[in-house]
């Protein structure tokens, strides 16, 4: 915490130079950067816990609900890194008025910005803050409002002061800290039943027939079953249906602040290799620990800090709290800074005061933060669940993720097409939670995607398309290309003018998924002395890697 306090005070001066500082860094991150802070945005004190919850309630195969989030993150290595760089956004918000025309375009980006900084991530910090207001709960019995004020303090001053610049390079060494107190705990967590040896026959001592090693859904049930249809609606649905289908805010962030396409694309390849393979298997092998360890406890979210506390030496413990905070800051200051951003870029300096002083910007995108911080602390108070919170954020906004694909590939989306989408989602999602909120996932995932879709293209059909002027000058700046751009390639071809398209392959974006399921399953399987498969699901990965390097990296 210190050291993030020291490091808000030095780039605090830099920060303040700039709108453009403090929220981007003056585009001039490396992709060795930009790729650990998306790695440390996406590891948080939450994320130990409800991985725990995955692993305990169900087993191994639960990971596929966010493991399924590959399939999105390599189609931004392979598509969306080149898209937005060259669009050059600050945000993703923004893109709404450079895409669409007439009073819908800027309607549609007023809305998002407050979407997204007030209600959308508000959820997201909420579920944050939740988990280290159980963390410090469980190991300092704290009160939840006494842990939520205190926990938060810290990453809202640094925020304030330094932007950006202090979010991203406090990140790369929080994330250090964090990935090295989870490999302890599991490490402990494994010496005390006896090594890695002992998981398997311990587990199914205690518990008899069981899943809780299976890399996959069981089938004992048959093809229709719970498990396998709730895996089918994650590969099948939930990875393109998300919100953040092309890249999405934070992401987004961190390529556009990169220092070029190159850049963004290594950045977000990256990203997904240690996010996916390699980050996410100290905590596994921690939660199936547990099992033996605290078979009685019920609060499957609570065991992991229950467990850390109990099995570390006093010499240790304070590390790997320390890595819980770091996890905590690194999130939390990210979205922290995303949000005001929405608010800044997209509504504030839009809609309400333009052409002001960088100093006025810096000074309200300050007090922004202060308000967003406010509402989100009320939020975390009434959460309850962190695993219900996540579901409930992939339920909530699966109804946008295709609109916001095809706003790439199909000139005729129009702002009513997201305007539309957005509201199916909200509407369809309240609805069946309030109303229906016993039934299966999978089946409020399809209810929602189907109807919002339905919803979605029946308006973009049904309303003007974008003017033609402005289709023309998007091509221009993101040149995608495809059958759906086909009218204003043509008019642009009779034109004269040469066109530098963006590369896309549906070849390299397998390639890329299978590599990184390949070490993802590896990883594990060698981990857990499943050595000829792990070794087959290696030498695949490696083989789709050198093939996907020669044709992106060094083409």
């Amino acid at each position: 915490m210190l050291i993030s306090l020291v490091l808000g005070l030095y780039f605090t001066k830099k920060a303040s130079s700039s709108t453009e500082e403090f929220f981007l860094s003056g585009r001039k991150l490396p992709w060795w950067l930009a790729g650990t802070s998306m790695v440390a945005t996406t590891f948080s004190s939450d994320t130990p816990l409800y991985i725990t919850a995955l692993v305990r309630t169900k087993g191994i195969y639960e990971n596929w609900q966010w493991w399924c989030f590959l399939m999105t993150g390599m189609l931004s290595v392979i598509v969306f890194a080149q898209f937005w760089k060259r669009a050059g956004v600050m945000t993703d918000v923004e893109l709404t008025e450079m895409r669409y025309s007439g009073k819908a375009a800027s309607t549609l980006r007023a809305w998002k910005a407050l979407y997204f900084s007030l209600l959308l991530h508000t959820i997201i910090k909420a579920q944050v803050i939740l988990a280290m207001a159980k963390i410090l709960d469980a190991t300092l019995g704290w009160g939840k409002w006494t842990a939520i004020l205190i926990s938060s303090s810290v990453t809202i001053v640094y925020s304030l002061l330094s932007g950006y610049w202090g979010v991203i390079v406090t990140d790369f060494f929080q994330f250090v800290l964090a990935q090295a107190g989870a490999i302890l705990v599991a490490v402990y967590a494994v010496n005390k039943i006896g090594g890695l040896s002992q998981l398997k026959p311990q587990i199914d001592a205690i518990y008899g027939d069981n899943h809780f090693m299976d890399f996959m859904p069981p089938i004992d049930g048959g093809f229709l079953s719970l498990p396998i249809l709730t895996f089918i609606a994650y590969m099948g649905m939930s990875w393109w249906s998300k919100y953040s289908s092309d890249g999405g805010g934070v992401v987004v962030q961190r390529m556009a602040s990169c220092k070029s396409e190159k850049d963004a694309i290594g950045a977000t390849f990256f990203f997904n290799v240690i996010n996916y393979a390699l980050r996410s298997w100290p905590w596994i092998i921690a939660a199936l620990a547990s099992l033996i360890l605290y078979p009685a406890i019920k609060d499957h979210e609570s065991v992991y800090p229950i467990m850390a506390l109990n099995i570390l030496p006093n010499g240790l413990k304070g590390i790997v709290f320390a890595s819980f905070f770091a996890a905590f800051m690194s999130t939390v200051g990210v979205y922290l800074n995303l949000s005001s951003a929405y608010f800044m870029k997209d509504f504030y300096m839009r809609f309400v005061k333009q052409n002001a002083t960088e100093k006025h910007y810096i000074f309200v995108t300050r007090l922004s933060m202060l308000a967003i911080s406010g509402v989100t602390a009320v939020v975390t108070y009434y959460a309850t669940s962190i695993e219900g919170t996540f579901k409930f954020l992939i339920a909530f906004g699966s109804g946008t993720g295709l609109v916001f694909i095809m706003r790439w590939y199909w000139w005729r989306v129009n702002a009513w097409s997201e305007i539309s989408a957005m509201t199916a989602s909200t509407i369809s999602a309240s609805a069946i939670y309030i109303f229906y909120g016993d039934i299966p996932f999978y089946q409020k995932l399809f209810f929602i995607i189907f109807s919002s879709t339905v919803v979605w293209v029946a308006v973009t059909l049904l309303t003007k398309p974008t003017d033609e002027s402005t289709l023309i000058e998007f091509y221009k700046r993101v040149p995608v290309g495809g059958f759906g751009w086909r009218p204003v390639e043509e008019k642009l071809t009779r034109a004269g003018i040469k066109l530098n398209k963006v590369e896309t392959s549906v070849f390299d974006w397998l390639l890329g998924i299978v590599f990184v399921y390949g070490l993802t399953l590896s990883t594990g399987m060698l981990l857990l002395s499943r050595y000829t498969e792990g070794l087959i699901c290696l030498i695949t990965g490696i083989i789709c890697f050198t093939m996907l390097k020669k044709r992106i990296f060094t083409a």
